[in-house]
């Protein structure tokens, strides 16, 4: 785990560089009214990380597998109104420090933590270090939006 500790701390510190150099203009562009602009994809991924904390942590404190509820990721980046409410600027601040959060909370976990199980649906189980896998792929997928020029 400590291979994907590092690659997030390397995705956040380098995106962060990238993001400020993209005007507000263009962050705030829409591709047409149904899509998010660069700004919205952002701001989901700092609900990602929200999300993403609290799952992580309950999994580290938990004694039994936990289960992981979705959330209706459209509805949450309205109704946190990036678009309206937010400069690009403290979009991409909050979403680093939210990864910060969430790396200060997997370096304070174990070999054993990471192995903790947690209800995926009725059917799968998966573990802490399976779920931290599949959250850099998820920011991976949404970074490479963004960066799209």
């Amino acid at each position: 785990m400590k291979s994907a500790i590092e690659e997030l701390t390397r995705l956040i510190e380098n995106q962060e560089k990238e993001f400020l150099s993209i005007s507000e203009h263009e962050f705030d562009a829409k591709p047409n009214p149904e899509k998010w602009s660069k700004k919205e994809i952002l701001g989901h991924l700092c609900d990602s990380a929200s999300n993403n904390h609290r799952r992580f942590l309950m999994i580290k404190h938990s004694t039994s597998p936990v289960k992981i509820e979705s959330y209706a990721q459209n509805d949450w980046v309205a109704a946190n109104q990036y678009q309206e409410e937010f400069t690009h600027v403290d979009v991409i601040h909050l979403w680093k420090l939210l990864n910060k959060q969430i790396i200060n909370v997997l370096n304070s976990c174990t070999a054993l933590d990471f192995e903790k199980g947690f209800q995926k649906n009725e059917q799968t189980t998966e573990t802490l270090g399976w779920l931290v896998d599949d959250y850099i792929q998820h920011m991976r997928h949404h970074l490479e939006q963004i960066n799209q020029k």
